[in-house]
C-alpha cells in the first residue's frame, strides 16, 4: 500500500532492478501478468504493490 511518501507506481525497469530482477525476467513477469504494468506515452511503469507482493504470490503458486 502506498503511503503519502511512497509512490504507487515507479518506472518499470528501474524498480525491477532495485528488486534484483533482470530486464529479461522483468518483461517475462509482465507478459505473464505477474506484475501489473502500464504505459504513459512511451514509458512503462509498474504498480509498486504488485512488485512488492510478487515473492508471496509466487510462493503460493508453488513457483519458487
Amino acid at each position: 500500500m502506498a503511503t503519502p511518501n511512497t509512490p504507487a507506481y515507479r518506472p518499470f525497469l528501474e524498480a525491477c532492478r532495485e528488486h534484483g530482477i533482470s530486464k529479461t525476467v522483468a518483461y517475462e513477469l509482465a507478459n505473464a501478468g505477474l506484475v501489473e504494468t502500464f504505459k504513459l506515452g512511451a514509458k512503462r511503469y509498474v504498480i509498486v504493490e504488485s512488485l512488492r507482493t510478487l515473492p508471496d504470490r509466487l510462493g503460493k503458486a508453488g513457483e519458487v
